[in-house]
């Protein structure tokens, strides 16, 4: 009978977490504030207008590849490499953590409709040699997932929409990024705050917003800090969030290597998937659906 790992379910739900909450955020649509940038009343308008061009420029992107570093509450260190496309829908993410003074590496691909996690010999031991674990995107249950699915749902639009809305959002100066000459743009919000406020005119759909600030909610985050680095063409090539949540420190950033290029996942052998919700029915825990 095949046994899957709960540990490396929580491990790699972590990476994922990083991987979609922090990493494409930087570059993808936002409506949080009004079209010319200006913000409710308080915002400094000159930083809050540069910010929201930026994010407002990463609409236009389809793809992105990036470099990812730092802390997952509650699971230690984390690295790695993603590259994503939103139309088609794909991604193939490459990560390393650190936890508890050992190192777990984790696979996680995103095709048509499906996430695969694996990748290793780690998860090979623990599946009768197989190395991928299949599952649909819209299958719920299974606790072993660790909310893998839910963070796969991610909003990043209403995430990246959270700088512009900083009360003491600030151009902190120019600085050098992997040999680019950016502008560092940085600032705090408080997720309860933002929760009870109303969203601006123009704004994107009020509950998709309260969605991705429920999120940091259930990570216990109150205080969240988002800096952002910007470069030629309005281009953010760097971006980062910190927060203390439940579990510890929140510490995540990411550095853009490459933006609009092909990007092509394909999914693993079915010879060597387990398809979890196979499993599940074989266990006679039927999988349910959203």
């Amino acid at each position: 009978m095949t046994r899957i790992s709960r540990t490396s379910f929580r491990v790699a739900g972590a990476l994922l977490t990083g991987a979609v909450l922090c990493g494409t955020a930087a570059c993808t649509a936002s409506k949080g504030t009004s079209a010319d940038g200006s913000g409710p009343e308080g915002f400094h308008a000159a930083p809050v207008a540069a910010v929201q061009k930026a994010v407002n420029k990463g609409a236009r992107l389809n793809s992105a590849s990036y470099r990812l570093s730092g802390k997952v509450p509650g699971q230690g260190s984390v690295e790695g490499k993603v590259s994503f496309s939103l139309r088609p829908r794909v991604a193939d993410m490459r990560m390393k953590a650190s936890v508890g003074g050992k190192a777990h590496e984790f696979s996680v691909r995103l095709v048509g409709g499906s996430m695969y996690l694996g990748g290793s010999s780690v998860t090979a031991a623990g599946m009768d040699g197989k190395h991928w674990i299949r599952f649909a995107m819209k299958t719920k249950g299974a606790d072993a997932l660790g909310g893998m699915q839910q963070q796969a749902d991610q909003d990043p639009a209403a995430q990246a929409s959270l700088l512009p809305q900083s009360k003491d959002i600030k151009k902190v100066g120019t600085e050098t990024v992997d040999g680019v000459r950016t502008t560092h743009y940085a600032g705090t919000v408080d997720v309860a705050e933002l929760l009870g406020r109303q969203a601006p005119k123009s704004a994107m759909d009020a509950a998709r917003r309260k969605k991705a600030i429920e999120q940091y909610g259930q990570l216990g985050v109150r205080k969240l800090r988002l800096d952002m680095w910007i470069g030629p063409d309005d281009r953010t090539v760097k971006f980062r969030e910190r927060a203390q949540a439940a579990q510890g420190p929140l510490d995540l950033t990411i550095r853009f290597f490459g933006v609009n290029k092909p990007v092509t996942v394909q999914a693993p052998p079915a010879s060597d998937t387990v398809d979890l919700a196979q499993k599940l029915k074989e266990s006679g825990i039927p999988p349910r659906t959203s």
